[in-house]
């Protein structure tokens, strides 16, 4: 698999913690893309979002970062599961002024990625 070079620390933060929940979703093994979209698609639908499988390969490919407002929708309407989580990681990354990661998988993609500068 080729993974884009960057020299962004919120590309790879966001990458890692993209890659480590669709481990922890395929119970170790990757949760396939359209699966992994369709989970999180799920809770924003209602607003009339969704997330392409294409937009999961790219945040973990690093490639491109999500754009906070669907983060952010996911955040808050997701239930008590690891979508809220995973959205409240991804926004520690695009704004840690403002959030902290609510997993280990996001402060060791967070640590990892600054370690890298």
């Amino acid at each position: 698999m080729d993974i884009i070079q960057t020299t962004l620390p919120e590309k790879k933060a966001i990458g890692e913690i993209v890659r480590e929940y669709r481990k922890l979703q395929g119970d170790g093994r990757m949760m396939p893309l359209r699966p992994f979209a369709e989970e999180l698609s799920e809770v924003i639908r209602g607003i009339g979002l969704t997330i392409s499988h294409q937009s999961i390969k790219n945040w973990q490919d690093r490639s491109h970062l999500p754009k906070t407002f669907i983060i952010l929708q996911i955040k808050l309407n997701s239930p008590m599961d690891w979508r809220r989580d995973f959205a409240q990681d991804i926004l520690a990354v695009l704004n840690p002024d403002i959030y902290q990661p609510a997993s280990i998988i996001g402060v060791r993609a967070i640590k990892g990625s600054q370690s890298a500068i």
